[in-house]
């Protein structure tokens, strides 16, 4: 209902996972099945095999969660949004920057420390 009434209210809805590229129908599938509009196109980051120009890792080869995320974040703020809000369930969701007003959320079932 919240990503609903925000996109009813002009509102960018962005999802970020860390789950792989090769992973984009499934997570297309596993969103619309939850209730969700398919996201709009530019609006899904899966994590690439290789970090797209626009990451700078300390590790090119393999960002870190946090690094694929907040850089990600920032990708998106250079293009023009203001991020007003962040949702996650793993702290990685949240931390680096560039996440507006952060909320995280409970998830008993999978925790990454």
């Amino acid at each position: 209902q919240l990503v609903s009434f925000a996109q009813s209210h002009g509102y960018a809805v962005f999802y970020i996972t860390g789950r792989p590229e090769s992973q984009t129908a499934a997570t297309i599938k596993d969103l619309t099945s939850a209730g969700y509009a398919a996201p709009q196109a530019g609006h899904l980051f899966l994590k690439p095999a290789t970090a797209p120009s626009y990451l700078h890792c300390a590790n090119p080869s393999a960002c870190t969660t946090i690094e694929y995320k907040s850089g990600t974040r920032k990708h998106i703020s250079s293009e023009g949004y203001s991020i007003v809000a962040d949702f996650g369930d793993q702290y990685s969701d949240l931390l680096g920057g560039d996440a507006g007003h952060q909320v995280k959320l409970p998830n008993p079932m999978y925790y990454i420390p």
